[in-house]
């Protein structure tokens, strides 16, 4: 039995010299290489947040600055009458009834469609189509006449199409293919801030 244990008490001493040379290595000690390889991934990481949120930042205010700059539409009242002369003309009349400060005719475009029992077309109305024109009240009590593009309306002022010619750049065909109680569809769209200002359904009729 002595001998068993005579022979065991070494291995223990073995035992416990390993063990405190486990606890002495330098792995646990501060500053050891294998500790700040350790921290160096957490450092790395809290960087790239810090740079991800400053990006995002930038990116929100760069947006932002972008829809505050972008036009506000403006505010348009208009009335509309359309009707069919002994002529066979398209009489065309929009009366501006409010427009806030003033919209330069050069910012907007005019979107027709319209619609019968055999036929239906449309167009599109930019500045430098000459029509519709437009009858600037003056101080003189004469209105002048104006070229859609280079007038601005006002409340008072009045655009208007009463030609075949007109006719033809409004409604995209020849009056003669648009027939009385034919659905005609006017759609003013403020260009700047692609919003449509003015839209009105209407029946053509009939001053012959």
């Amino acid at each position: 039995m002595s001998g068993t244990i005579g022979s065991f008490l070494p291995m223990v001493r073995k035992i416990r010299i390993n063990f405190r040379f486990r606890l002495d290595s330098p792995i646990l000690k501060v500053g050891s290489p294998l500790k700040e390889q350790a921290v160096s991934p957490v450092i790395g990481i809290m960087l790239m947040l810090i740079i991800t949120v400053i990006l995002a930042a930038i990116i929100s205010g760069y947006v932002g600055g972008m829809s505050e700059t972008k036009s506000k539409p403006p505010q348009l009242v208009l009335q509309t009458e359309a009707w069919k002369s002994s002529s066979e003309l398209i009489n065309v009349s929009m009366s501006v009834i409010s427009a806030g400060d003033g919209i330069p005719t050069r910012d907007l475009k005019i979107i027709t469609s319209w619609k019968s029992v055999s036929n239906s077309g449309g167009n599109i109305t930019i500045p430098g189509s000459l029509y519709p024109q437009g009858r600037i009240p003056s101080k003189n009590g004469l209105p002048e006449i104006e070229d859609f593009g280079n007038y601005t309306l006002f409340g008072g002022t009045n655009m208007f199409i009463n030609t075949s010619a007109g006719d033809q750049v409004f409604f995209g065909t020849s009056p003669d293919n648009i027939d009385k109680d034919t659905i005609l569809t006017i759609k003013i769209v403020h260009v700047p801030s692609q919003a449509t200002i003015y839209s009105q359904e209407l029946i053509l009729g009939d001053n012959s």
